[in-house]
């Protein structure tokens, strides 16, 4: 019998989560390795302020120069979220939709193991991953910055990448929603994957376009990056909103899994 199959996810996707950790490290390294350049050159400011506002709405910063304006228009802003959406939407998608596709969840559910479980414990490996990544991408940001003097809280650098995994765990539990209720894995990855990058799209275009603001207000992107947590902190009520969806994402799927016939 399975012992825990969270730890039997991560450990069979090993490969898989050490490649995402080398990239996401090699990207944090090369980025703030590039900082002094940046930091050296105050002009790049004026040069963004002269941009038309489409171009300065999707890059969302006007300052370079600082820390924390460098490390959200190279980072934060954009690529880091984009990153933990697409790792978090692969797991959530293979994650029961995956293996039912493969023909391996009939093997893992002869086990004396509920559904409930298995769902669960699957979610629970999608988080942890996420959680690693995360780390791996704090500790390469923080040493990177000590070597190049870059002034940055350790604190507030945590609080905007546990943002991002909120952000990612969102996203993935809704791949993982639609996947368990509809046992297809091209149709989780092509929702949640729509939905997140709309989410991002909506975020950026909202200052210029003013029908999109009451939309970006309830954008996952808005309650990830709209507090800007990288300057002021993770936000209570942001991250609150994110979890609790998360939350109600897994209940679904646990209610989808459980009333569907599987294919064998």
């Amino acid at each position: 019998m399975l012992r825990t199959i969270a730890t039997k996810v991560l450990r069979d996707g090993w490969r898989g989560l050490l490649f995402w950790n080398l990239g996401i490290a090699a990207l944090a390294g090369l980025t703030v390795g590039s900082y002094p350049a940046i930091r050296d050159n105050p002009e790049l400011n004026k040069f963004l302020e002269s941009l038309p506002d489409a171009v300065l709405a999707l890059i969302g910063e006007t300052d370079l120069v600082s820390p924390a304006g460098y490390l959200n228009s190279q980072l934060f802003g954009s690529i880091v979220p984009l990153l933990f959406l697409f790792y978090a939407v692969g797991a959530g998608a293979a994650a029961i939709a995956g293996e039912e596709e493969t023909g391996t969840l009939d093997l893992l559910l002869a086990n004396p193991v509920s559904r409930t479980r298995v769902l669960l414990e699957k979610a629970a490996a999608m988080l942890a991953g996420l959680v690693i990544i995360g780390f791996v991408l704090w500790g390469v940001t923080m040493a990177g910055a000590v070597l190049v003097d870059m002034e940055i809280s350790a604190g507030r650098l945590a609080e905007v990448i546990a943002s991002a995994v909120l952000f990612g765990f969102l996203m993935g539990a809704l791949a993982l929603a639609v996947g368990a209720s509809a046992g297809s894995r091209g149709l989780s990855i092509g929702i949640a994957a729509a939905v997140g990058i709309a989410a991002y799209l909506v975020q950026s275009l909202a200052a210029l376009v003013e029908f999109l603001e009451p939309v970006a207000r309830i954008s996952p992107f808005y309650f990830y990056y709209e507090a800007d947590p990288l300057r002021n902190g993770l936000d209570p009520l942001h991250a609150g909103v994110l979890a609790g969806a998360s939350l109600v994402l897994v209940v679904l799927a646990v209610i989808g899994f459980n009333r569907r016939d599987l294919r064998v």
